[in-house]
């Protein structure tokens, strides 16, 4: 008997924008390069987005709403995530000059997508701590209970007439942001300083929490005058670059377990792999019975024969990426 479950929830996504148009601006002063027009949410949504920009003395913040999801300032390929509440929103780039450079903005996209067991803080200006708790499943599903979520926190901050300064542990900066996680400070993930403009900067943060348990994260600002805009998106089907085991195993033994795994806002290379770090670990040719690597849509399968179900691990792993299916052929 094969059971599977879709935890990407594929009949509610949506591309809402995807404009390849190359657009410019040269000006000194901040101003929208191109406005998408506006989108409607009928209820809150995690968005996704990806967009190029070009030149390197251009700075950039996607602003959605009255609120700013990111900023950058070097010339590439930008994704990231965004949770935000039901309603209509304006979508904008805003862009400046911090040089001789025009600015240079193309293929834009812009879609929402949706999770099975998520925990979400909303885009909103950072006031106080912010505690979220990924729910233990009631009853079980078909693989076992869910065992570590990934919590996605991703901040854009602005400091008037300052450079802002994301700090990873041991750092000390002006106008500092740092990032704690239940009560211990933690290092961002990526972190984008804009040492050109001297307003915008961008940051997120990754770290795999167990479910169950409520889980806090508070910004630290060394001015009180930084202003933050954050959100924070907690899921076990979300990857990361690093480790996550998103479910403890427990079914009947011969039975083969399924997982297809999918690009979400970059389509970097996703891990799969079904073992356990042993005592004394000689790679993953020998932690691991089985392991499925690569880009676009992966799948994974393996057929508990000889290995007990209950003595190993799923661990998945790769930045932009999520799990999109999970499927067991139960012998």
């Amino acid at each position: 008997m094969v059971l599977a479950e879709q935890v990407r929830d594929l009949s509610s996504e949506q591309n809402l924008i995807n404009d390849t148009t190359a657009y410019t601006r040269n000006d000194a002063a901040w101003g929208t390069i191109h406005d998408y027009g506006n989108i409607t949410l009928t209820v809150d949504s995690l968005l996704v987005f990806k967009f190029d920009v070009g030149l390197v003395q251009s700075c950039y913040r996607l602003k959605v709403g009255t609120l700013y999801i990111h900023g950058c300032y070097v010339a590439g390929t930008y994704t990231g995530l965004a949770f935000v509440a039901a309603g209509t929103y304006d979508v904008k780039m805003e862009q400046k000059n911090v040089g001789a450079d025009t600015g240079s903005l193309s293929n834009f996209q812009l879609g929402k997508a949706k999770f099975s067991d998520t925990k979400n803080s909303n885009l909103a200006v950072y006031s106080t701590q912010i505690s979220l708790t990924i729910a233990q499943r009631s009853p079980p599903s078909f693989f076992g209970t869910l065992k570590n979520a990934i919590f996605a926190i991703m901040v854009w901050a602005y400091t008037p007439g300052g450079q802002t300064n994301f700090e990873n542990v041991g750092d000390s900066y002006t106008n500092g942001v740092s990032v704690a996680v239940d009560g211990y400070q933690v290092s961002w993930t990526g972190r984008i300083h804009d040492p050109g403009s001297n307003e915008t900067a961008s940051a997120y943060c990754y770290r795999t929490k167990s479910v169950g348990s409520a889980h806090t994260i508070e910004i630290t600002k060394d001015n009180a005058n930084t202003v933050v805009h954050i959100s924070v998106f907690a899921c076990p089907w979300l990857l990361a670059g690093i480790d996550n085991e998103p479910m403890t195993l427990n079914f009947a033994q011969g039975s083969t377990l399924y997982l297809v795994l999918e690009p979400l806002n970059a389509d970097n290379a996703k891990t799969s792999e079904i073992g356990k770090l042993r005592a004394v670990s000689y790679g993953d040719t020998t932690d691991f019975y089985s392991t499925a690597s690569g880009t676009g849509i992966l799948s994974h399968s393996y057929t508990f024969e000889l290995v007990d179900v209950t003595s190993v691990s799923v661990i998945l792993s790769g930045l932009g990426g999520c799990v999109s299916m999970v499927g067991l052929d139960e012998r």
